[in-house]
């Protein structure tokens, strides 16, 4: 890759990926396959770029007026502090609404933004909340629907293109509907991406420090959003920007510096506290919940006898603190009630507490072991990952107080857009039972997706690295962010990978659609010299 052209290339050109067509006499009469007549004028929608953006707005308004009357609320059950609601991501809701700051400081579990979002709620005036919690989750989609387009766009993807894909693919799925209207990090995880990877593109064009600020923000802000992304994502993400902006290096330094710096100090932050060193302290429990708490026991105990596995690994993770101190851990006492309780104040447990990372530290070493010892099931394990990981997104929330109001409508579009014959009632039924998921329950479009986004994103950016090393380098960027949320989450957990692939957004389907057109464009043109040669066409 080089360096890009000057800074002021036009944004948003909508030239294809493949290579320009020679312009013919249809073309002449027609306009050439860019969007603009002979003369070089823009015709069409490149003549009125703000159209889509007015026709997305409209549409994403309509869309979520009719959601409003079908029944469609938000849900922010999570913050009631119930039993029932206890949501192990969250603190204890009091310490959130009391004593927010200290709080946060000592979370270990998870990273903090999700918390001190939860934290600015539970804060604000009891008739406010609702319009507040409303309002962000309409800002969220209409940031990812608009960028969603905008990204396709300065990925050179035709703009009447980009208007159909997203319209049926964001603003008419009922995933991303259910996804807005429960507080979960998933949606701002993904609207992050959207809006970074639009960053990205712009600043690898125009160079612009805002842009790159912007890039950086954003996906640091993945970091401390969602534990799936780790600090290692991040710096590889770098990686393509600063190969294309070398000669610019103290422009990348510059809007990089604060972000890196901020999660760099969070991460030095939780080794302090509690030697952790990624921003969750889950890592062997959840990898143990997909593996040891479905294995058989005669294998635990086997490997047991031998020597080889500690005794906790007969006992199911996340469990009370009770079962594990002081049997195999002490818990030690803390006046910092976010970090010293061992249960919130409705019951439940504060996996917050530092018990919980020597815990999960025990369990991983465990885990490893088994690993090594049954390869064969545990690559039967991560096949049932992916399993889970095709099924419809939508489908994460069969049994919420959403789910009746978009039932019918969900499984309509799950069919006809998904390719989805039949929906998976319960795609986390693998937690509890070792199995196969059925073939009918997969989506095929989603498979047809990622193996477009997968396969043919590198073959693209690695022919265009030269002459569009901007395309290049998001499409590298893109690639390296799915396949790593694909991997990491089908390697290390089971049973909520269809939420972990909703957390990456449109950006798979952006890989997916960039791959298409520069195919549809590199025939388009083979085509057109061979009939300008007088060479038949054979199809």
């Amino acid at each position: 890759m080089t360096d890009p052209g000057p800074p002021d290339t036009a944004a948003g050109t909508a030239t294809a990926v493949g290579d320009r067509p020679e312009v013919t006499e249809a073309a002449d009469a027609a306009g050439t396959a860019d969007g603009s007549d002979p003369g070089g004028r823009p015709r069409g929608l490149d003549a009125r770029p703000g159209i889509p953006l007015v026709v997305l707005t409209c549409a994403y308004g309509i869309s979520r007026v009719v959601a409003a009357i079908a029944g469609v609320r938000y849900d922010d059950s999570v913050l009631k502090g119930t039993p029932l609601t206890d949501m192990w991501q969250l603190l204890d809701v009091q310490l959130l609404r009391h004593h927010l700051a200290t709080s946060v400081w000592h979370l270990n579990s998870q990273p903090p933004l999700f918390n001190l979002y939860a934290g600015f709620l539970l804060k604000l005036p009891g008739g406010s909340r609702s319009t507040v919690e409303v309002v962000c989750a309409l800002a969220l989609g209409l940031a990812i629907v608009l960028f969603a387009y905008l990204l396709l766009v300065e990925l050179r993807v035709p703009r009447v293109a980009a208007l159909v894909v997203t319209l049926v693919g964001v603003v008419a799925s009922p995933a991303y509907l259910l996804y807005e209207n429960w507080l979960n990090y998933s949606y701002p995880t993904a609207a992050l991406l959207t809006f970074g990877a639009w960053c990205l593109v712009r600043f690898l064009r125009t160079r612009r420090a805002r842009y790159g600020v912007g890039f950086f923000g954003a996906f640091a802000a993945v970091v401390l959003l969602d534990s799936t992304y780790q600090f290692e994502w991040l710096l590889v993400a770098a990686v393509p920007v600063i190969v294309v902006l070398h000669r610019r290096w103290r422009t990348v330094v510059t809007v990089a510096a604060v972000p890196v710096l901020v999660v760099a100090g969070w991460y030095v932050k939780d080794y302090v506290q509690v030697g952790s060193t990624t921003t969750s302290t889950w890592l062997g429990m959840n990898l143990a919940r997909s593996i040891l708490y479905r294995a058989p026991a005669g294998q635990i105990d086997e490997l047991q006898r031998q020597g080889r596995m500690d005794a906790i690994a007969s006992v199911p993770p996340f469990a009370g603190p009770e079962v594990y101190s002081p049997k195999y851990v002490v818990a030690v006492p803390s006046p910092v009630a976010a970090v010293g309780a061992l249960h919130k104040a409705n019951g439940s447990t504060n996996f917050n507490n530092p018990l919980y990372a020597a815990v999960s530290s025990k369990y991983l070493a465990d885990d490893l072991v088994w690993i090594r010892a049954h390869p064969h099931e545990y690559a039967d394990d991560v096949l049932n990952s992916l399993g889970v990981w095709f099924v419809g997104t939508d489908q994460n929330f069969t049994d919420s107080v959403n789910w009746p109001s978009v039932r019918a409508y969900a499984r309509a579009y799950d069919q006809v857009v998904e390719w989805q014959p039949v929906q998976d009632p319960a795609p986390g039924f693998v937690v509890f039972a070792r199995g196969w998921h059925r073939p009918a329950w997969l989506s095929g479009q989603a498979m047809a997706v990622y193996a477009l986004a997968l396969v043919g994103a590198p073959v693209l950016a690695w022919r265009r690295r030269r002459d569009d090393p901007a395309l290049a380098a998001t499409l590298a960027v893109l690639w390296w962010t799915t396949a790593y949320a694909l991997a990491t989450t089908s390697l290390l957990e089971i049973g909520e990978n269809e939420r972990f692939r909703s957390e990456l957004g449109p950006v798979p389907t952006v890989l997916a659609v960039v791959v298409v057109t520069a195919v549809v464009f590199a025939v388009w043109s083979r085509w057109e010299r061979r009939r300008q040669g007088g060479v038949p066409s054979v199809g």
